[in-house]
């Protein structure tokens, strides 16, 4: 085991950025006791976005519902994924619509389920289906190029059971990182626990499968209720979060049970990233609009006193997860979302890690949920009060 020591790993930027990398077990760890950036020398990102996709009331090409994925080709158009109508669509560098391919279906190129888009060479646009584990590819003006299935059956056959395939999501047009998910015939146990779950790295023709780790799944509490014992998920529920980079063939796994995220090379490479971090106080507005949630969701099968009476069995966790979701920006860097707060403030704050794994520093974003990010920019969706939905681009200032 190599360890580099803190001093010798220190920068020489006058930032207080000390790194430990630790050579171990055939992964590198990386250690970090402060950010790389000096006071003043970060990144950031204006409030305001360059452009906005999206209406509360207008003509249905602007109009947006369960956004899936966004995208960025090279002249910088945009592809927007919309779950609502399963249709991709582009948009110019300024937001105007341009065109839309797609629609519901099993057809050649049409969609159950598109959850991911990848912008590949010659602009093409290659979509995810994860209703039927399909890849659909199309040039850059939507015309279809080809349609490839991948056999989730066959993908089956190499998992030991009780673990199925569960989500997948694309590593490279060839390569697709499959989630897997615990089906037990097991009642239901008593306390807080997380089911197995695991990641498997799978070729598209399922002829080469590799095992990146096992994990917990979602933090699930078991609570009595008038239809017997159900498993309820509590405020600040601990899960696995994932980070796929295809430009890289990168992807990043963080189970939030510590300050600690696994990225996983296109070469077989692990590095365990590592950063200081100390436990937070759950807040009572964060139980609060956890417990209206849950019990507006319950509404429609019970009413709500059974379901507050049956809510109120759970305790709540003392301390927030040391982060929730993580991104990998297209040349290399993790975004790590600290664990946000509800109701939502108006920034949310995201350590930035280097290719390498050291923490450069802190930048802090409107709240949104991720889709992209380049060298120079950042997408996500934005949903207002009343949760209309917007596909914005923001500059990244350096």
């Amino acid at each position: 085991m190599a360890v580099c020591a803190v001093n010798a790993c220190s920068p020489a930027d006058g930032s207080s950025g000390a790194v430990e990398v630790i050579d171990s077990a055939g992964a590198t760890i990386v250690v970090s006791h402060g950010p790389r950036w000096a006071d003043g020398a970060g990144w950031s990102v204006p409030s305001e976005p360059r452009v906005t996709i999206g209406v509360f009331d207008g003509t249905k090409e602007y109009e947006l519902f369960n956004v899936r994925a966004a995208a960025r080709q090279s002249d910088g158009d945009f592809v927007v994924v919309d779950g609502g109508t399963r249709e991709v669509r582009l948009y110019d560098r300024d937001g105007t619509y341009i065109r839309a391919f797609g629609g519901y279906g099993s057809g050649p190129g049409e969609f159950r389920n598109p959850t991911q888009v990848l912008v590949s060479g010659f602009d093409d646009v290659v979509v995810w289906d994860d209703a039927i584990f399909r890849i659909t590819r199309f040039d850059s003006a939507g015309s279809l190029v080809s349609v490839r299935s991948v056999d989730r059956g066959q993908i089956a056959k190499a998992i030991e059971p009780p673990l199925y395939p569960g989500m997948g999501h694309l590593v490279q047009d060839d390569l697709v990182l499959i989630r897997l998910v615990e089906k037990t015939g097991k009642g239901v146990g008593s306390g807080v626990s997380r089911r197995r779950s695991g990641a498997f790295r799978v070729s598209a023709d399922v002829s080469r499968v590799d095992t990146l780790m096992f994990f917990g799944d979602n933090e699930e509490v078991s609570v009595e209720s008038p239809w017997g014992r159900t498993l309820v998920a509590p405020p600040l529920a601990r899960t696995t979060v994932m980070a796929v980079q295809p430009a890289l063939s990168e992807v990043c796994l963080g189970d939030q049970a510590r300050p600690e995220i696994t990225c996983f090379g296109p070469d077989g490479s692990r590095t365990v990233i590592r950063w200081e971090s100390e436990s937070e106080p759950v807040r009572e507005e964060e139980v609060a609009a956890w417990l209206e949630k849950t019990v507006d969701l319950w509404s429609t099968k019970v009413s709500e006193d059974i379901a507050r009476r049956t809510l109120a069995q759970v305790v709540p966790p003392e301390t927030r997860p040391h982060y929730s979701r993580v991104t990998l920006d297209r040349v290399g860097n993790l975004w790590v979302e600290r664990g946000r707060v509800e109701p939502l403030s108006e920034s949310v704050e995201h350590l930035v890690f280097d290719p390498s794994g050291a923490l450069l520093g802190v930048v802090a974003l409107p709240p949104m949920e991720i889709l992209d990010i380049g060298e120079d920019y950042i997408m996500g969706i934005h949903r207002d009060e009343l949760d209309i939905e917007y596909v914005q681009m923001f500059d990244i200032v350096k």
